[in-house]
């Protein structure tokens, strides 16, 4: 039995951590994330591609190079990971458009050699999608704010010009 508990404890201890991802940024780590009302101009944070675009609304779209700092980087792995967003689905966009002006995102990540995409829409934030379970909608929602305002925040964003107008 001495010998038995090691092993049955070794077994337990990597089944429960199957589901979870590894500690630390994988190599291959980059993300994509845009938001728009107008599909022509979204806003853009891309560091497969290392820019930011902002839409200026009446003024078209401004970008700019963007290489985020191993800190950035970790604080949007990390929000990844706090949030199990691979576990999503694929498409949480309602089938019709429910709320007026409606905002779409789109949310690309590689990690790890796989690549996972959603895509989701304004529902996500007010439960009005009743083709995805409340949890996975918050869960979504939470990302996408948390992704809209790390954007927001950063320098190479702030240095693009204002926008002009506003959507109705």
């Amino acid at each position: 039995m001495k010998r038995i508990f090691p092993f049955i404890l070794t077994v337990v201890l990597l089944t429960a951590c199957g589901n979870r991802m590894p500690e630390g940024v994988p190599q291959d780590f980059a993300v994509y994330y845009a938001d728009w009302i107008n599909e022509s101009q979204p806003d853009i944070l891309d560091t497969y591609e290392g820019y930011i675009q902002k839409d200026l609304i009446m003024d078209g779209t401004a970008k700019t190079d963007y290489t985020p700092s191993e800190e950035e980087i970790t604080a949007i792995y990390d929000k990844i990971v706090e949030l199990e967003l691979w576990k999503m689905p694929d498409n949480m966009r309602a089938e019709a458009e429910v709320i007026q002006p409606m905002t779409y995102m789109e949310i690309r990540f590689t990690m790890n050699g796989k690549t996972y995409e959603i895509l989701a829409d304004t529902t996500v934030f007010h439960g009005y999608n009743e083709n995805i379970e409340p949890e996975e909608a918050e869960t979504v929602g939470k990302f996408c704010m948390f992704m809209q305002q790390f954007m927001m925040d950063t320098d190479e964003y702030q240095s693009l010009p204002e926008s002009r107008g506003g959507y109705q």
